[in-house]
């Protein structure tokens, strides 16, 4: 490939003089040049050849002459665009000073007044473009610059044109995501097409969020965990890392952060006036009470795997139980105590019937995760396994387990994908307190399974201001398919005990064999998987014991055994 430093020269040397490359990133690289007729300095941004040749020459340029029309004082405007020696390039001007990025890195937290003043002008500049039908699409701190005492948002409406123009399969194969997961807002990192200024504003949000704390209000060690948790993870509200900061600011961030667009402001213009509004700074526990700010912080999510699901809900219900239960007694008089839980069996709404081995595993996980919150008290799984599919009333479950919280689930298909349901159920009175569904795709990765439970016992420590540590269940693998299967074999083994309970041997060994055939299947999906052979061991024992009550049914195993 030829040095693109020499072929821009060439190829641009009747109106700009190409002095050096400033920087590269995931879209374009960017070079200094002196603009020879106004003789001014300017920013000279070359689209990567791949990302160039998905996009298409005369599409590009169309899409970013909308972008050109753009007349703001807080945003970089664009002065040039065409095509240099087979490349694809846009010209801004070169801004003496520095990106809001170079400042974090300095600073970490900004003042309060600096960050509603810096907020507020790119809130201006985006409720300005929206107005003209332009979303950015990637606002981050590198794509804000600080010069003489304003800030200015610089690539607008690239994202958009690229988008625009290019082929969505093509992107995809170059590998370009548009935007930056730290900042994506759930709907644009699900690759929505509906996007509207609403998913600016949330990413406005997540800078101002790291302005104040001193990150982005969601980190991963993988790109695809960020953007999971943007649609998964509760917000820490940020007054937990600095109390000073207003009851008003951190109303509006979180709002500004909710999970679906409707949940936020109509326009960011209304966000900016939120921020800017006066109030006193109550600290984190107080607000950690408000029960508006918890009902805007229950998410409605798009998940990662089945794992995730679990996690996310040991999230959700921790928070709602737990901040429900502060700043007085546990349960007033006659009440049960809603620190008290129960995990009721979730339910197979498939039309088969054939999710029973994961509705039983996302509700033995859920119990297991959230009797490790120590100020819970959850009723085990063989405590809730005679409720199973009853028609009792729910308060009477509630008063039969002296539980004051109830959980209920569900799990269906919706075309190729899962969707689980759960209900948190006041134990007193039956009803409902919240409803929740999250969606996932069947083959999933569990790209968050570890470090979601221990962002799960970070958040519950700080919400309660105790040492709170959520127990992770971490599945041990991360095959999918070792997983499910696990699960399956055992589902099959607990048959078995069901119909040993009703003498029913030749059925409990037929279910044995099978739930044998899936350990296998487990342990070839995953080898170094431990799981699958220690229910092999504990299946043996129980089949020995099984086998001297019931002599007669030994005739199969015998034949196995001499086979091998």
């Amino acid at each position: 490939m030829p040095d693109l430093l020499a072929v821009l020269r060439d190829a641009l040397a009747d109106r700009y003089a190409v002095e050096r490359e400033l920087g590269r990133g995931g879209m374009a690289t960017v070079f200094l040049a002196e603009d020879l007729k106004h003789r001014r300095p300017v920013a000279i941004k070359v689209l990567h050849p791949e990302l160039a040749a998905a996009v298409g020459a005369d599409r590009f340029l169309r899409e970013i002459e909308i972008a050109a029309r753009l007349q703001h004082p807080h945003i970089l405007p664009l002065y040039d665009s065409g095509t240099a020696g087979g490349f694809l390039y846009y010209v801004m001007p070169f801004v003496e000073g520095e990106s809001l990025r170079d400042r974090l890195e300095r600073e970490k937290q900004l003042p309060l007044e600096d960050t509603l003043r810096i907020a507020g002008e790119v809130a201006g500049a985006l409720a300005y473009a929206h107005s003209h039908g332009v979303v950015h699409r990637d606002i981050k701190p590198e794509n804000v610059m600080l010069s003489g005492g304003t800030a200015v948002v610089t690539d607008f409406g690239i994202a958009r044109a690229v988008t625009a123009a290019g082929d969505a399969r093509q992107l995809t194969q170059t590998g370009t995501v548009i935007g930056t997961p730290a900042y994506m807002s759930p709907e644009q990192a699900t690759g929505s097409a509906e996007i509207d200024g609403r998913s600016d504003q949330y990413s406005l949000a997540c800078v101002v969020y790291e302005m104040l704390v001193g990150e982005p209000p969601f980190t991963g060690p993988t790109p695809q965990a960020v953007m999971a948790r943007h649609s998964l993870d509760a917000v820490s509200p940020p007054s937990i890392v600095r109390a000073s900061i207003p009851d008003a600011v951190e109303d509006a961030l979180l709002r500004a952060l909710g999970k679906t667009p409707a949940d936020r402001f109509s326009t960011t213009a209304l966000f900016a006036e939120a921020l800017a509004r006066p109030s006193a700074a109550t600290g984190p526990l107080r607000r950690s009470t408000r029960p508006a700010l918890t009902a805007r912080r229950v998410p409605r999510m798009v998940l990662a795997g089945g794992a995730v699901v679990i996690l996310a809900l040991v999230l959700w219900l921790a928070k709602v139980v737990t901040s429900g239960g502060r700043g007085g007694s546990a349960a007033t008089e006659g009440a049960l105590d809603p620190r008290h839980v129960a995990v009721l069996y979730f339910e197979d709404l498939s039309k088969d019937s054939s999710l029973g081995y994961l509705t039983d595993g996302l509700t033995e996980t859920l119990i297991s995760q959230l009797a490790g919150v120590r100020s819970l008290e959850v009723i085990s799984r063989n405590g809730v396994a005679p409720y199973r599919a009853t028609d009792l009333p729910r308060d009477s479950i509630a008063r039969l387990l002296r539980a004051g919280t109830l959980v209920q689930g569900s799990v269906e298909t919706v075309g190729t994908r899962l969707r689980v349901t759960v209900r948190l159920v006041d134990g007193t009175s039956g009803s409902d307190i919240r409803r929740q569904s999250f969606e996932l795709a069947r083959a999933d990765v569990l790209v968050l399974r570890d470090s979601l439970a221990r962002e799960a016992a970070r958040f519950l420590r700080e919400r309660l201001g105790e040492e709170i540590r959520v127990r992770e269940e971490l599945a041990g693998t991360r095959s999918v398919e070792a997983w499910t299967t696990l699960l399956e074999a055992e589902r099959l083994r607990k048959r078995a005990e069901r119909l040993l309970q009703h003498d029913d041997a030749e059925g409990a060994f037929a279910a044995l064999q099978r739930a044998d055939t899936l350990l296998a299947a487990a342990e070839r999906a995953d080898s170094r998987w431990v799981a699958p052979v220690l229910l092999e061991g504990r299946m043996a024992q129980r089949r020995a014991r099984a086998l001297q009550a019931h002599p007669q049914a030994a005739g199969p195993w015998i034949t196995l055994g001499l086979q091998h």
